[in-house]
């Protein structure tokens, strides 16, 4: 959810790197912008194909026990692919259009351009259920001399899931004023919140673990973008049962149903986006992870990191002591007891999915959203208990050595009393006491992790993690046992009986993951490239990964240095695992570049010989 980041920056730009929550917005009246409604700011002249939306909008089914039908088009009906096209000269302008689906012409035509405002373009088109790429082009005769000539076409996924971004004017104006600086051919709010889609989308093919071959399943499309006046969000209020600090951001009209997903850019929210320079994922002005990250809790996912254990009072607490001394420190690190070693978009690494996470969205794949739209919906994180009914611990110690006929205390979090996300509080007082076999076993239940068995992920209080401490031969070692392990073994079809291996005596993994310095972000490269990054302490070989074209990824190295090569043929994602003794793999952010098509071979003609 939106206010619990705590190791990106907010999208919201009101905190980073802490939980507290904003207060809320008064609603204000709405000023919707499909008029020139607001004075554009004065610079050069553009056109960009803003968003591609389906009309007629049909709004989902509120606890629909069928939501890959309800809420959809019925499967032959006609509906209206309406694409809003931005022009930002101070006159009318006549332009060519071409509309494809598939890539084959399915309409040409001229259109008239308002000048200072949004002019719709439609294509009537029976709906199927099947996936297809839908476009439309702009100004195809290149009649018209524009500031960028790289944002007049735009592609949809017809199946998508709908997104709808609502915008303060301040902020979509700064997107106006700056975007160009990028030099990526951007000129506003428009091109900029396609580009983030875009990317969600390529996240979403990449995601490809064991678990989910295909990736992600789902695709996404603007549906709608809606510009407000400053302080206007939220529009209607906020639900009755909305989490603490709850805004305009999180809920920017939740009576719209329109769409399965959706953010609000509040005015305030500026300060994050003052880097109008940088073209690559670092800087948010050019895409947010964050905003990624905040529209998978709307779709329902849960915050990864919350699995992460930490020891900073008064919210975060362990008061397990050994002789009289806290553990803190000693046996289970400092600020961090543990890190969870699941790394991706819903934790802290914000340019790919997560497997968990990737796992837990194909399970809903083709839905339309069934209780809320907005972060958090009401059926967030109803796969937690997903728990095999009995789980079996195998535990060793940092050596590997099986820990058998070892005393073993399991210490659960409680309510610690605080107004913060993700609160834990470990007391000194044991919940579980358990002696392992001649195996180093022992069985914990369908679910260690409360009393009443149910794990929970909320504001004021988590219990996803049991604090194990091991105790053999007067050696005392301590772990960490997350309910996240407990889903993905049921997932993988273990319901009624799963196995896990637990490592005991060891300190927190680091935080650090390699990291990409070349070739830099979408840059051409011909010929072999060498692909280079810095290592981190620890790592005992390199795994280098990378897909073409949104192909399957393909391991092209492995190395202990610091670098490789390989030839490649079009667009490249790429990253760099760091495989470690107890940390599991460390993965990089991605990359990206682009390699030239080789020139067409030499055509000639072949002499004519006599016979």
């Amino acid at each position: 959810m939106w206010p619990r980041l705590v190791a990106v920056v907010d999208p919201c730009g009101a905190f980073a790197y802490n939980n507290w929550r904003m207060s809320r917005l008064v609603s204000l009246l709405l000023f919707l912008v499909t008029v020139p409604a607001f004075a554009l700011p004065t610079f050069a002249n553009d056109l960009t194909v803003g968003w591609i939306s389906r009309e007629p909008e049909i709004p989902f089914v509120w606890a629909s026990t069928n939501p890959r039908v309800e809420g959809w088009p019925a499967a032959g009906a006609e509906v209206t692919w309406r694409a809003h096209v931005r022009s930002f000269f101070g006159e009318a302008k006549s332009v060519e259009y071409v509309w494809r689906y598939d890539g084959v012409e399915v309409r040409r035509g001229t259109a008239t351009l308002a000048a200072n405002a949004v002019t719709t373009i439609d294509l009537p088109r029976a709906w199927t259920f099947e996936r297809h790429k839908l476009s439309l082009a702009i100004d195809t005769a290149n009649a018209v001399v524009e500031e960028s000539e790289k944002n007049n076409e735009r592609v949809v996924i017809t199946d998508a899931l709908a997104i709808g971004f609502w915008v303060e004017q301040s902020f979509y104006d700064h997107f106006r004023k700056w975007q160009s600086r990028l030099g990526v051919g951007s000129t506003s709010f428009e091109d900029w919140a396609q580009r983030n889609v875009d990317f969600y989308n390529d996240m979403a093919a990449l995601a490809i673990y064991p678990e989910t071959p295909n990736g992600v399943l789902d695709r996404f499309r603007l549906q709608k973008i809606v510009v407000v006046a400053d302080g206007a969000l939220p529009l209607h209020g906020l639900p009755d049962d909305a989490s603490p600090g709850a805004s305009g951001s999180t809920h920017p009209d939740k009576d719209d149903r329109s769409v399965d997903l959706m953010w609000g850019f509040r005015k305030d929210a500026l300060s994050t986006y003052q880097d109008v320079t940088t073209a690559d994922p670092t800087n948010p002005f050019y895409v947010s992870g964050a905003v990624f990250h905040e529209l998978g809790h709307a779709r329902y996912l849960v915050d990864v990191y919350a699995w992460n254990v930490r020891h900073s009072p008064p919210s975060f607490v362990i008061d397990i002591r050994e002789d009289g001394q806290s553990i803190v420190g000693p046996y289970v690190g400092t600020a961090y007891a543990w890190r969870t070693l699941e790394q991706g978009l819903m934790n802290d690494r914000l340019t790919f999915i997560d497997r968990y996470s990737a796992i837990a969205m194909n399970f809903i794949a083709g839905q339309r959203a069934t209780h809320g739209n907005y972060n958090e919906p009401r059926n967030f994180a109803s796969f937690l208990n997903d728990l095999p009914a009995e789980n079996r611990i195998t535990i060793r110690d940092e050596n590997g050595a099986l820990m058998t006929n070892a005393s073993v205390k399991l210490y659960r979090s409680v309510a610690n009393g605080k107004d913060f996300w993700y609160q834990t509080r470990y007391d000194d007082t044991p919940d579980v006491e358990l002696t392992t076999d001649a195996n180093g076993q022992v069985l914990v239940g369908r679910s260690p992790f409360a009393a009443d068995g149910n794990v929970v992920q909320t504001f004021g209080f988590t219990n996803c993690v049991v604090i194990v401490r091991v105790e053999k031969s007067g050696k005392v070692a301590y772990g960490f046992l997350e309910s996240r392990l407990f889903n993905l073994e049921y997932w993988r079809g273990n319901t009624r009986l799963a196995d896990h291996d637990l490592t005991v005596g060891l300190f927190p993994c680091t935080s650090f993951v390699p990291t990409l310095t070349s070739p830099k972000w979408d840059a051409t490269v011909a010929g072999p490239v060498t692909l280079t990054w810095q290592g981190i302490t620890g790592a005992d070989e390199y795994r280098v990964y990378a897909s073409t074209n949104l192909g399957a990824p393909q391991r092209i190295a492995t190395t202990t240095g610091f670098s490789a090569q390989a030839e490649f043929k079009g667009n490249v994602y790429w990253w760099v695992e760091a495989q470690t003794t107890n940390c599991g793999p460390r993965r990089s952010d991605v990359g990206r570049f682009d390699t030239p098509a080789p020139p067409p071979p030499t055509s000639g003609k072949r002499r004519a010989t006599r016979s």
